[in-house]
């Protein structure tokens, strides 16, 4: 009984002592925010070229598998985010990596705010951004149309409405933007009131039945 006891004993130390000498996996922890410091969620990770986690819906992600003071290129894609890539090189287990990823929204606001300030070079910088991060077509474009026309480039402006409309996007304040740019932009009455009386019949705005001539 005495001898059972002692090698029963003997193997649990021995397993014991195994699992305290196992290896701790190389891992690298990391966030990744939004432009309003929210987490994002289901961002794909991508090592060197190869997918190596997603984050969860805290922003979280885990690194593994990694080789010390080896370099990793890390990209991190989300649709309708910014493609977010950054470098570094795996040094301890504590390592952290926080990543901001801007989406298309949040870019073209930034975009807004840059036309509100009257900085037009800086704003289409931002709207480059969101067209590449999949921004919608009619936001981006539309957008641009109004900086034409502060800068008083009416036939950019002009361009840039009707491809809006050619891609099949009707809106009143797309036929008010065409109105105005027939008037400030080249002195036309007829065609200022045919998009007027458009945008009317799409919604009904006192602002823009004022505008109208009567017949």
């Amino acid at each position: 009984m005495k001898k059972s006891l002692y090698i029963l004993v003997i193997s649990l130390l021995f397993i014991t002592g195994c699992k305290s000498t196992k290896p701790v996996l190389p891992v690298v922890q990391g966030m990744i925010y939004d432009g309003d410091n929210e987490a994002v969620s289901d961002v794909e990770i991508y090592l060197n070229n190869r997918k190596n986690a997603i984050s969860d819906i805290y922003g979280h992600f885990t690194l593994s598998a990694m080789d010390i003071d080896k370099k990793y290129e890390l990209k991190a894609k989300k649709k309708g985010y910014e493609e977010k890539y950054f470098s570094f090189s795996y040094t301890n287990p504590s390592q952290v990596i926080y990543l901001r990823m801007y989406s298309s929204r949040e870019l073209i606001n930034l975009a807004e705010s840059m036309v509100e300030q009257k900085k037009y070079n800086d704003a289409e910088t931002y709207l480059i951004r969101a067209e590449q991060a999949g921004g919608s077509y009619l936001s981006v474009n539309y957008l641009r149309a109004v900086i034409c026309v502060l800068k008083s480039d009416y036939d950019t402006a002009l361009k840039y409405a009707n491809d809006i409309l050619a891609a099949g996007y009707v809106d009143s304040y797309i036929y008010i933007l065409l109105a105005d740019i027939y008037k400030n932009g080249y002195s036309d009455i007829e065609n200022e009131q045919f998009y007027l009386k458009k945008a009317l019949n799409l919604s009904y705005d006192p602002a823009i039945q004022k505008r109208i001539i009567k017949d």
